[in-house]
C-alpha cells in the first residue's frame, strides 16, 4: 500500500498542503421538572429517549479505532454513532518505523480531505504525531532534526515530514478491487481499511482537523 501523499491539516484554521462531566448537582433548578411527575409525552424520567440514527449524520466530530475490536467508532455531532468494521495493517504492535508495516496508536487528526486512491478513496491522518517524534528520538530512531521538523509542522498546522524514518502517508482508505470483502484480513502497510461504500461516508462527513483516536 502506497497511497497518495496527504494534505496538511485545516484543524483551527490551518491551512491545507497539497497532501492533515460537569458534575450534575443533586438539587432542582428553578423550573425543572421534579422527578415524580412524567413527563408530557409520557415516557418515564429517566428515558434519555430515543438513539441518535447515524443515517441522518451531516459531520463526525471524532473517530476512534479500536483495534482489538477490528473496529471503528465514528460519532457524529449531535451523539449519533456509525461503527464500522475495519481491516489493519499487517504488522503486531504500534507503529515505529517506516517499512514496519504497522498501524500507529495514539492521537491524530484528519489531514486533509477524501481524494482518490487505488484503494477507492483516502482520507489522511497527520501522522508522525509529537508524540511519535518524541520517543522516536529518545530511542535513536530519528535525528534531533527530524524531531524539530516534525513538532514545527503540527505547530504551525503543516503535514508533518512524511520521509523522516518514522515513515508517513498513512490513514482511512476503502478496499478498491484487489481486497474486496477481504476484512477478515489484516493486509494493508499501516492504514486502517473498510469497505468502499464505508470510506465515502466517512470521508465526506470527516473534515481536515477531526480527531481520530488508535487504541490497542
Amino acid at each position: 500500500m502506497r497511497p497518495v501523499p496527504v494534505a496538511a491539516p485545516a484543524a483551527a484554521g490551518l491551512a491545507l498542503a497539497l497532501v492533515l462531566a460537569g458534575a450534575l448537582g443533586c438539587a432542582s433548578t428553578p423550573g425543572e421538572r421534579p422527578a415524580d411527575v412524567a413527563p408530557p409525552d409520557g415516557s418515564s424520567a429517566s428515558d434519555p429517549g430515543p438513539t441518535p440514527d447515524a443515517s441522518s449524520c451531516e459531520r463526525v466530530e471524532r473517530i476512534v479505532v479500536r483495534r482489538t475490536e477490528r473496529l471503528l467508532i465514528a460519532t457524529c455531532a449531535g451523539g449519533a454513532e456509525r461503527r464500522i468494521p475495519v481491516a489493519l495493517a499487517r504488522g503486531t504492535g504500534s507503529k515505529r518505523r517506516s517499512g514496519d508495516q504497522s498501524l500507529p496508536e495514539g492521537d491524530y487528526q484528519v489531514a486533509g480531505p477524501a481524494r482518490p486512491s487505488r484503494f477507492h478513496r483516502f482520507l489522511p491522518i497527520d501522522y508522525p504525531a509529537p508524540a511519535d517524534a518524541a520517543r522516536a528520538l529518545a530511542d535513536g530512531t530519528i535525528s534531533r532534526e527530524d524531531h524539530d521538523a516534525i513538532v514545527a509542522a503540527h505547530a504551525q498546522g503543516r503535514l508533518p515530514p512524511q520521509q523522516t524514518p518514522l515513515g508517513g502517508h498513512l490513514g482511512f482508505h476503502g478496499e478498491g478491487r484487489r481486497w474486496r470483502g477481504e476484512l477478515a484480513l489484516d493486509w494493508t502497510e499501516g492504514c486502517v481499511a473498510m469497505t468502499d461504500s464505508d470510506i465515502e461516508w466517512l470521508g465526506a462527513r470527516s473534515p481536515p482537523g477531526t480527531p481520530v483516536r488508535i487504541e490497542p
